[in-house]
């Protein structure tokens, strides 16, 4: 176990995702809109709005991905995008693309993946930027959605079970720690799973919920955990993963598919049978606890500190409000 906590800890994946701490030099970690609060670091800010939120959120595609597979990275920012505004408990309403290309092929490529996958998750694309004869290619879209309740990082509480939800049946992109478990899924198929997420948040049945991003699963945790200011107790060896994956890797893997809720441990038998009935996995992984320090244990009950918030913040987020 100490092995893999090493290995994890200094992973490119989650280094690349503390940087983000930097931030908070030059914004402050809630502000207000239209005189309500604004909790900054969520997987969208959440803008209220007469009856509900708006949902606004932004995806850079990783530069290596825009480089070698420009059709595969314009799909990738449509889904990730996407994710994110289920994630909130949303429904995605329009993006936007900014792109800067080096050749007009890139460019095509790029557009064609972007096209493909907003038709396919039927949101609109409203504008944008795009620019060519620049050295290197790279890529942004951002995102607005709409949402009645929020699934939001900043409300799990102590004593919730962590439920990981993801669909095992894919393809690894090796070299992007990418398991794609969407392209072979019909549209409609697409759609009915990400629904499950408005669903729950409508029913009120999960307390706070992340999109498992480019951080992983235990980078995603470590995001929704600090956000709530809360830790846990993680059960390493009940963490469902394609059998073709070595844990260490799947921990770092950015699903496709994949999302952690806090659920009140009433509400998980209901939520999980959701997920099942659709042919998804879904698997109670842990316990959020209220001391701020991530644990893991294994089946033989053994158990190693894996990353205590308290004295080392992951991205920095939190706030008093939520102690």
């Amino acid at each position: 176990m100490r092995e893999l906590i090493e290995d994890l800890k200094s992973s490119e994946s989650l280094a690349q995702k503390r940087a983000i701490s930097d931030l908070w030099k030059y914004f402050p970690k809630e502000c207000q809109v239209n005189n309500e609060d604004v909790l900054l670091g969520d997987d969208t800010a959440a803008l209220k709005f007469e009856d509900h939120y708006l949902l606004l959120a932004g995806e850079g595609v990783y530069q290596p991905l825009v480089e070698s597979n420009p059709y595969l990275a314009g799909r990738t920012s449509v889904l990730t995008n996407v994710n994110d505004i289920y994630s909130m408990g949303g429904r995605p309403i329009a993006i936007v693309d900014v792109l800067f290309t080096s050749n007009s092929e890139v460019t095509s490529e790029i557009l064609r993946g972007i096209s493909d996958n907003a038709a396919r998750y039927k949101v609109p694309v409203v504008g944008g930027h795009i620019s060519e004869d620049v050295q290197h290619s790279s890529l942004s879209v951002f995102i607005l959605g709409k949402a009645k309740n929020l699934l939001s990082s900043f409300n799990a509480k102590e004593g919730d079970d962590l439920l990981f939800v993801s669909n095992s049946k894919g393809k690894f992109v090796s070299g992007f720690n990418f398991w794609d478990s969407s392209s072979m899924l019909n549209d409609n198929e697409v759609l009915d799973d990400l629904e499950l997420l408005a669903e729950i948040a409508e029913e009120g049945l999960a307390d706070a919920a992340k999109d498992v991003s480019m951080a992983g699963l235990i980078g995603s945790i470590l995001m929704l955990l600090e956000s709530s200011q809360k830790g846990a107790l993680l059960n390493i060896d009940s963490i469902p993963k394609p059998c073709e994956i070595p844990l260490k890797e799947w921990l770092l893997t950015f699903p496709s598919y994949g999302f952690v809720f806090s659920l009140r441990p009433g509400n998980t038998t209901k939520v999980k049978d959701k997920f099942n009935k659709r042919g998804l996995t879904s698997e109670i992984i842990g316990k959020v606890t209220s001391d701020m320090k991530v644990t893991f244990a294994d089946k033989e009950d053994q158990k190693e500190l894996f990353w205590d918030l308290n004295t080392k913040p992951f991205i920095g987020v939190g706030t008093s409000k939520n102690n």
